[in-house]
């Protein structure tokens, strides 16, 4: 009961125990505590960034000895034999995985310093200060119970004509206010007598532990310098590297005859592929590429796709070979000349559907030999202008053009003799509408350390800054991209939590 009093009465009650000097005391502690704790979160990280970091690399030079150096007969009744690697290659290959296997030895050696020199007296700093907090909280209950007793006394002083009884009562509520004021000067003497050297102590720490990572760090970096430097200098790679341009240029030279003869393939010049972007975007993901290109490059026909360009030109010049004809009434039209049919109209005509724009026939076949299709049965004398226009296959026509249209179709699959006509086709059914997309929730996380952009791109934020996240990695050990304040950039992860 008396714990449930005290802690209403912190919410309340901010008497003279609550003074500016001890709140400073006690936000410098509560900052001490704080930042050993996250050089103890963010050493450890560090540890294990750099031996993921080694193990990879080791794991990436003997994958390369894998390939190189196959095993001799795993290709015995396989196809032809592998193609032996060049010697010189395949001793770069070999030093490379020692330098290496010797590096990870060095570094891991080294990485182990961090919990020496950085990790554990952090720790010891933490346990040394953490009892404080017991002292700290006894001072606060001692606060709470004078001030509690000091307004009893105070509501029994200014409370006018008392009666005896309740002049006992005042009496006894004044010795407990001198009482609980007693200890809490004993508590409040102590407290600032002990914590002020223990808030410096630990403070005048922290640099000696970030001297210690930013000494490990520079072992580690002069450790990889001088095992890749002296490889490179043994086996004649420039060190430093050549400038990126010219490293670009290099590669360029090499890569764009391969690259020219793997597109003349006609099935990869026919394809998508060869339209894509070779650049990729920032996460990784190849850029999209725009409808404009694909619909430069191929048109859509009533048997497919045909790609458009020279091949294309000389491949409609040919005449195209069509069914057998099951009707002797369309025998007359194989007389017809070619170029009354042309998809190319002349100033005097008047406009002609193309040929590619027209729907297949497969039920009433035509000539035999490769004779061009009659166009002119299936145009209507009183069509009206939206019928001859080219049609789109996946979007929904007029119902004015489609009943002609059905109407001239249908006129063209009757023979010169019939005198009946067939009943009109009745429209299809319109389309069931369209689901509204889901939206994704949006993603907020809560900033826990303040954090300062460190080039462009980057976005700063303090503590307790919520960050709409825009774009996200499967871990939080990675750089997201978010929002804040109307600006985008990225951020570490790892210095927030999710909502």
């Amino acid at each position: 009961m008396q714990s449930v009093q005290r802690s209403f009465g912190k919410l309340w009650n901010k008497g003279p125990g609550d003074n500016a000097k001890v709140s400073v005391l006690l936000k410098d502690y509560e900052d001490a505590d704080k930042v050993l704790a996250q050089i103890i979160d963010n050493s450890r990280l560090w540890r294990e960034s750099w031996a993921l970091l080694v193990g990879s690399q080791l794991q990436i030079v003997a994958e390369y000895e894998g390939l190189y150096d196959p095993i001799v007969g795993a290709t015995d009744g396989h196809g032809r034999p592998a193609a032996q690697t060049p010697h010189l290659q395949l001793e770069r290959t070999f030093r490379l995985k020692e330098v290496y296997a010797d590096l990870k030895t060095e570094l891991l050696a080294e990485i182990q310093t961090i919990e020496e020199r950085v990790i554990k007296p952090a720790l010891d700093a933490r346990d040394c200060i953490a009892p404080i907090r017991k002292t700290i909280k006894k001072r606060e209950n001692k606060r709470i119970d004078y001030e509690k007793a000091q307004d009893k006394a105070i509501k029994l002083q200014r409370k006018p004509g008392r009666s005896p009884k309740e002049e006992a009562a005042l009496a006894k509520a004044e010795d407990e206010m001198n009482s609980a004021a007693h200890e809490f000067n004993i508590a409040d003497d102590h407290l600032r007598e002990t914590l002020p050297p223990i808030v410096a102590a630990a403070f005048s720490l922290i640099p000696p532990l970030l001297a210690g990572l930013v000494l490990i760090q520079n072992r580690l970096l002069g450790l990889y310098y001088t095992s890749l430097h002296g490889y490179c200098q043994d086996l004649g790679f420039p060190s430093p590297p050549p400038p990126m341009d010219e490293v670009i240029a290099t590669w360029n030279g090499a890569f764009k005859p391969i690259q020219g003869r793997v597109e003349s393939i006609s099935c990869i010049a026919r394809g998508k592929a060869i339209h894509h972007p070779m650049s990729h975007g920032t996460d990784g993901q190849k850029a999209p590429v725009s409808p404009k290109s694909v619909k430069e490059n191929f048109r859509r026909t009533s048997s497919g796709l045909i790609p458009s360009g020279p091949s294309s030109a000389a491949a409609a010049a040919k005449p195209r070979t069509l069914r057998i004809p099951s009707n002797n009434n369309l025998r007359g039209q194989a007389s017809q000349t070619p170029s009354e049919y042309s998809p190319q109209p002349s100033p005097s005509s008047s406009y002609r559907r193309p040929d590619y724009l027209a729907p297949t026939d497969f039920t009433t076949a035509t000539v035999l030999g490769g004779a061009p299709i009659d166009r002119s049965m299936s145009r209507s004398p009183g069509a009206s202008p939206n019928s001859m226009r080219p049609r789109d296959y996946f979007s929904r026509p007029s119902t004015s053009s489609t009943d002609v249209s059905n109407a001239s179709y249908g006129s063209s699959q009757i023979p010169s003799n019939s005198n009946g006509g067939f009943p009109k086709k009745k429209p299809p059914p319109p389309p069931p509408p369209k689901r509204a997309a889901s939206t994704k929730p949006d993603e907020w996380v809560v900033a826990q350390y303040a954090f300062t952009g460190q080039g462009q791109g980057d976005l700063s934020f303090q503590e307790g800054d919520r960050i709409k996240i825009v774009k996200k990695t499967g871990t939080d050990q990675d750089w997201w991209v978010g929002e804040l304040h109307g600006s985008k950039g990225n951020f570490p992860a790892n210095y927030c939590k999710p909502l």
